[in-house]
Protein backbone atom coordinates (compact mmCIF):
# COMPACT_ATOMS: atom_id res chain seq x y z
CA UNK A 1 0.00 0.00 0.00
CA UNK A 2 1.32 3.44 -0.91
CA UNK A 3 2.45 5.47 2.10
CA UNK A 4 1.54 9.14 2.49
CA UNK A 5 3.11 11.75 4.76
CA UNK A 6 2.28 15.27 5.87
CA UNK A 7 4.11 18.53 5.15
CA UNK A 8 6.07 18.45 8.44
CA UNK A 9 7.34 14.90 7.95
CA UNK A 10 8.42 15.63 4.39
CA UNK A 11 10.08 18.88 5.49
CA UNK A 12 12.17 16.94 7.99
CA UNK A 13 13.11 14.40 5.33
CA UNK A 14 14.19 17.03 2.77
CA UNK A 15 15.76 19.42 5.28
CA UNK A 16 13.56 22.40 4.46
CA UNK A 17 10.91 24.34 6.36
CA UNK A 18 7.32 23.11 6.61
CA UNK A 19 6.19 26.43 5.10
CA UNK A 20 8.40 25.76 2.08
CA UNK A 21 6.73 22.38 1.58
CA UNK A 22 3.27 23.95 1.76
CA UNK A 23 4.22 26.63 -0.78
CA UNK A 24 5.62 24.02 -3.19
CA UNK A 25 2.40 21.99 -2.83
CA UNK A 26 0.30 25.08 -3.60
CA UNK A 27 2.44 25.81 -6.68
CA UNK A 28 1.96 22.25 -7.96
CA UNK A 29 5.67 21.49 -7.66
CA UNK A 30 5.34 18.34 -5.55
CA UNK A 31 4.09 15.39 -7.54
CA UNK A 32 1.04 13.62 -6.11
CA UNK A 33 0.33 16.15 -3.31
CA UNK A 34 -3.37 16.40 -2.42
CA UNK A 35 -4.95 18.92 -0.07
CA UNK A 36 -7.26 17.41 2.54
CA UNK A 37 -8.97 20.19 4.45
CA UNK A 38 -6.17 22.29 5.95
CA UNK A 39 -3.41 19.71 5.50
CA UNK A 40 -1.47 18.16 2.63
CA UNK A 41 -1.19 14.44 1.94
CA UNK A 42 1.96 13.63 -0.04
CA UNK A 43 3.35 10.30 -1.34
CA UNK A 44 6.36 9.45 0.82
CA UNK A 45 8.44 8.47 -2.22
CA UNK A 46 7.68 11.58 -4.30
CA UNK A 47 10.89 13.04 -5.80
CA UNK A 48 12.24 16.32 -4.49
CA UNK A 49 11.71 19.03 -7.12
CA UNK A 50 14.63 20.97 -8.54
CA UNK A 51 15.57 24.12 -6.65
CA UNK A 52 14.73 27.12 -8.79
CA UNK A 53 17.45 29.17 -7.07
CA UNK A 54 20.00 27.19 -9.09
CA UNK A 55 18.47 28.66 -12.25
CA UNK A 56 18.68 32.37 -11.45
CA UNK A 57 20.89 32.96 -14.48
CA UNK A 58 17.89 32.03 -16.65
CA UNK A 59 15.38 34.06 -14.63
CA UNK A 60 17.36 37.29 -14.84
CA UNK A 61 17.73 37.28 -18.62
CA UNK A 62 16.39 40.33 -20.46
CA UNK A 63 12.94 39.59 -21.84
CA UNK A 64 11.79 42.31 -24.21
CA UNK A 65 8.04 42.19 -24.61
CA UNK A 66 7.74 45.50 -26.42
CA UNK A 67 4.28 47.05 -26.70
CA UNK A 68 1.10 46.44 -28.65
CA UNK A 69 -2.25 48.22 -28.68
CA UNK A 70 -4.53 45.94 -26.65
CA UNK A 71 -7.38 48.47 -26.51
CA UNK A 72 -9.38 46.83 -29.31
CA UNK A 73 -8.70 43.33 -28.00
CA UNK A 74 -9.91 44.34 -24.52
CA UNK A 75 -13.06 45.87 -26.00
CA UNK A 76 -13.79 42.83 -28.15
CA UNK A 77 -13.21 40.54 -25.18
CA UNK A 78 -15.59 42.64 -23.04
CA UNK A 79 -18.33 42.87 -25.70
CA UNK A 80 -18.16 39.29 -27.02
CA UNK A 81 -18.45 36.51 -24.48
CA UNK A 82 -17.03 33.34 -25.96
CA UNK A 83 -19.02 30.74 -23.93
CA UNK A 84 -21.27 28.87 -26.33
CA UNK A 85 -20.50 30.99 -29.38
CA UNK A 86 -17.73 28.69 -30.55
CA UNK A 87 -19.97 25.63 -30.35
CA UNK A 88 -22.76 27.17 -32.42
CA UNK A 89 -20.72 29.17 -34.93
CA UNK A 90 -20.51 27.64 -38.42
CA UNK A 91 -17.05 29.18 -38.91
CA UNK A 92 -15.51 27.59 -35.83
CA UNK A 93 -14.36 24.30 -37.36
CA UNK A 94 -12.55 26.01 -40.23
CA UNK A 95 -10.89 28.36 -37.73
CA UNK A 96 -9.68 25.48 -35.54
CA UNK A 97 -8.60 23.50 -38.61
CA UNK A 98 -6.29 26.35 -39.60
CA UNK A 99 -4.54 26.22 -36.24
CA UNK A 100 -4.17 22.44 -36.43
CA UNK A 101 -2.67 22.67 -39.92
CA UNK A 102 -0.15 25.23 -38.66
CA UNK A 103 0.68 23.02 -35.69
CA UNK A 104 1.45 20.09 -37.97
CA UNK A 105 3.61 22.34 -40.16
CA UNK A 106 5.57 23.49 -37.09
CA UNK A 107 6.32 19.81 -36.50
CA UNK A 108 7.50 19.39 -40.10
CA UNK A 109 4.38 17.60 -41.28
CA UNK A 110 1.98 18.34 -44.11
CA UNK A 111 -1.77 17.76 -43.98
CA UNK A 112 -4.72 19.04 -45.98
CA UNK A 113 -7.64 21.05 -44.66
CA UNK A 114 -10.04 18.45 -46.06
CA UNK A 115 -8.33 15.74 -43.98
CA UNK A 116 -8.65 17.77 -40.79
CA UNK A 117 -12.28 18.69 -41.43
CA UNK A 118 -13.10 15.04 -42.18
CA UNK A 119 -12.29 14.23 -38.55
CA UNK A 120 -14.62 16.98 -37.34
CA UNK A 121 -17.43 15.46 -39.41
CA UNK A 122 -16.78 12.07 -37.74
CA UNK A 123 -15.91 10.51 -41.08
CA UNK A 124 -12.07 10.54 -41.05
CA UNK A 125 -10.23 10.34 -44.36
CA UNK A 126 -8.65 6.94 -44.97
CA UNK A 127 -5.30 8.62 -45.54
CA UNK A 128 -5.11 9.54 -41.83
CA UNK A 129 -3.54 7.28 -39.22
CA UNK A 130 -5.41 6.44 -36.05
CA UNK A 131 -2.99 8.56 -34.02
CA UNK A 132 -3.51 11.60 -36.28
CA UNK A 133 -7.29 11.26 -36.04
CA UNK A 134 -6.93 11.26 -32.24
CA UNK A 135 -4.56 14.24 -32.31
CA UNK A 136 -6.96 16.30 -34.40
CA UNK A 137 -10.03 15.33 -32.36
CA UNK A 138 -8.25 16.01 -29.06
CA UNK A 139 -7.05 19.44 -30.19
CA UNK A 140 -10.59 20.48 -31.15
CA UNK A 141 -12.14 19.07 -27.98
CA UNK A 142 -9.64 20.73 -25.65
CA UNK A 143 -9.85 24.01 -27.57
CA UNK A 144 -13.62 24.10 -27.12
CA UNK A 145 -13.37 23.20 -23.42
CA UNK A 146 -10.47 25.54 -22.74
CA UNK A 147 -12.33 27.92 -20.43
CA UNK A 148 -12.58 25.23 -17.73
CA UNK A 149 -9.26 23.45 -18.26
CA UNK A 150 -6.46 25.53 -16.74
CA UNK A 151 -7.37 27.35 -13.52
CA UNK A 152 -3.65 27.70 -12.78
CA UNK A 153 -0.54 27.73 -14.91
CA UNK A 154 2.06 25.41 -13.47
CA UNK A 155 3.85 22.20 -14.33
CA UNK A 156 1.07 20.01 -12.98
CA UNK A 157 -1.77 21.66 -14.93
CA UNK A 158 0.20 21.64 -18.19
CA UNK A 159 1.12 17.97 -17.79
CA UNK A 160 -2.55 17.24 -17.10
CA UNK A 161 -3.48 19.06 -20.33
CA UNK A 162 -0.86 17.06 -22.23
CA UNK A 163 -2.22 13.84 -20.75
CA UNK A 164 -5.68 14.73 -22.04
CA UNK A 165 -4.25 15.61 -25.46
CA UNK A 166 -2.53 12.20 -25.74
CA UNK A 167 -5.35 10.12 -24.27
CA UNK A 168 -6.08 7.05 -26.35
CA UNK A 169 -3.05 7.15 -28.63
CA UNK A 170 0.03 7.82 -26.45
CA UNK A 171 -0.83 7.27 -22.79
CA UNK A 172 2.55 5.88 -21.71
CA UNK A 173 4.63 9.06 -21.31
CA UNK A 174 1.92 11.69 -21.64
CA UNK A 175 2.08 12.93 -18.04
CA UNK A 176 5.80 13.68 -17.87
CA UNK A 177 8.34 15.73 -19.78
CA UNK A 178 10.80 13.94 -21.99
CA UNK A 179 14.13 12.83 -20.60
CA UNK A 180 17.27 14.71 -21.59
CA UNK A 181 18.32 18.34 -21.83
CA UNK A 182 16.62 21.29 -23.44
CA UNK A 183 18.06 22.19 -26.87
CA UNK A 184 21.25 24.29 -26.80
CA UNK A 185 21.73 23.86 -23.06
CA UNK A 186 22.89 21.41 -20.44
CA UNK A 187 19.72 21.92 -18.42
CA UNK A 188 17.26 19.01 -18.05
CA UNK A 189 13.95 19.74 -19.75
CA UNK A 190 12.00 19.16 -16.54
CA UNK A 191 14.12 21.74 -14.69
CA UNK A 192 13.86 24.23 -17.54
CA UNK A 193 10.06 23.96 -17.59
CA UNK A 194 9.75 24.18 -13.82
CA UNK A 195 11.86 27.33 -13.77
CA UNK A 196 9.86 28.86 -16.60
CA UNK A 197 6.56 28.30 -14.82
CA UNK A 198 7.90 29.72 -11.56
CA UNK A 199 8.73 32.90 -13.43
CA UNK A 200 5.53 32.75 -15.49
CA UNK A 201 3.29 32.55 -12.42
CA UNK A 202 5.13 35.10 -10.28
CA UNK A 203 7.07 37.67 -12.27
CA UNK A 204 4.78 37.75 -15.32
CA UNK A 205 1.47 37.30 -13.51
CA UNK A 206 0.20 40.82 -14.22
CA UNK A 207 1.15 41.16 -17.90
CA UNK A 208 -1.55 41.10 -20.56
CA UNK A 209 -2.80 37.63 -21.63
CA UNK A 210 -1.60 38.18 -25.22
CA UNK A 211 1.99 38.44 -24.00
CA UNK A 212 1.52 35.45 -21.70
CA UNK A 213 0.24 33.39 -24.64
CA UNK A 214 3.25 34.44 -26.72
CA UNK A 215 5.66 33.48 -23.92
CA UNK A 216 4.01 30.06 -23.60
CA UNK A 217 4.16 29.38 -27.32
CA UNK A 218 7.81 30.36 -27.60
CA UNK A 219 8.93 28.35 -24.56
CA UNK A 220 7.26 25.15 -25.75
CA UNK A 221 8.64 25.57 -29.27
CA UNK A 222 12.13 26.33 -27.93
CA UNK A 223 12.40 23.55 -25.34
CA UNK A 224 10.30 20.87 -27.11
CA UNK A 225 9.48 19.30 -23.73
CA UNK A 226 7.69 16.24 -25.16
CA UNK A 227 8.86 13.51 -27.52
CA UNK A 228 6.40 14.41 -30.29
CA UNK A 229 3.95 17.11 -31.41
CA UNK A 230 5.81 20.02 -29.81
CA UNK A 231 4.49 22.53 -32.35
CA UNK A 232 0.90 21.30 -32.26
CA UNK A 233 0.81 21.17 -28.46
CA UNK A 234 2.55 24.56 -28.16
CA UNK A 235 -0.25 26.12 -30.18
CA UNK A 236 -2.85 24.31 -28.09
CA UNK A 237 -1.36 25.54 -24.77
CA UNK A 238 -1.18 29.10 -26.08
CA UNK A 239 -4.80 28.98 -27.34
CA UNK A 240 -6.12 27.43 -24.13
CA UNK A 241 -4.48 30.21 -22.09
CA UNK A 242 -6.18 32.92 -24.18
CA UNK A 243 -9.58 31.21 -24.18
CA UNK A 244 -9.42 30.76 -20.41
CA UNK A 245 -9.01 34.56 -20.21
CA UNK A 246 -11.99 35.11 -22.51
CA UNK A 247 -9.95 36.07 -25.60
CA UNK A 248 -10.27 34.43 -29.02
CA UNK A 249 -6.91 32.94 -30.07
CA UNK A 250 -5.28 34.25 -33.26
CA UNK A 251 -6.64 33.12 -36.61
CA UNK A 252 -3.34 31.58 -37.75
CA UNK A 253 -2.99 29.15 -40.62
CA UNK A 254 -0.23 27.26 -42.41
CA UNK A 255 0.11 30.28 -44.71
CA UNK A 256 1.46 32.17 -41.67
CA UNK A 257 4.25 29.64 -41.11
CA UNK A 258 7.12 31.72 -42.52
CA UNK A 259 6.21 34.84 -40.53
CA UNK A 260 5.64 32.83 -37.37
CA UNK A 261 8.98 31.05 -37.71
CA UNK A 262 10.77 34.37 -38.24
CA UNK A 263 9.21 35.98 -35.16
CA UNK A 264 9.83 32.85 -33.08
CA UNK A 265 13.49 32.83 -34.11
CA UNK A 266 13.87 36.44 -33.01
CA UNK A 267 12.23 35.67 -29.67
CA UNK A 268 14.44 32.64 -29.06
CA UNK A 269 17.74 34.25 -30.12
CA UNK A 270 17.33 37.71 -28.63
CA UNK A 271 14.44 37.36 -26.14
CA UNK A 272 12.61 39.96 -28.25
CA UNK A 273 8.91 39.07 -28.30
CA UNK A 274 7.53 42.26 -29.79
CA UNK A 275 7.13 41.05 -33.39
CA UNK A 276 5.55 37.80 -32.21
CA UNK A 277 3.13 39.74 -30.01
CA UNK A 278 2.23 41.99 -32.94
CA UNK A 279 1.52 38.94 -35.10
CA UNK A 280 -0.73 37.59 -32.35
CA UNK A 281 -2.47 40.96 -31.98
CA UNK A 282 -3.20 41.22 -35.70
CA UNK A 283 -4.42 37.63 -35.98
CA UNK A 284 -6.58 37.86 -32.83
CA UNK A 285 -8.38 40.83 -34.39
CA UNK A 286 -8.72 38.76 -37.57
CA UNK A 287 -10.28 35.92 -35.53
CA UNK A 288 -12.96 38.24 -34.12
CA UNK A 289 -13.65 39.54 -37.63
CA UNK A 290 -13.70 36.14 -39.36
CA UNK A 291 -15.37 33.99 -36.68
CA UNK A 292 -17.64 36.38 -34.75
CA UNK A 293 -18.07 38.85 -37.62
CA UNK A 294 -17.26 41.84 -35.38
CA UNK A 295 -14.55 44.49 -35.58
Amino acid sequence: MKKFVGAKELADKWGVSERRIRLMCQDGRIEGAVKLGWSWSIPSDTPKPFDGRHMRQYKTGSVRLGSIDVTRINRLMRDNEISDKLFTNVRTDDYIAGLILLGFRLDGRQMSRAEVLSVFSQNPARSLSYADVMRIAAFRSLFLRAQVLLPDYNVRSVLSLHGSFCQGWDDRDSSSFRAGDAPDSNIPVSLQMETFFMQYDREWKSIHPVFKAVLLLCEFIKDRPFETDSGLFALLVSCVMLLAQGILPPALDQDDLDELNATLALAVRKANYEDLARLYERCILKAYSDVFQVS
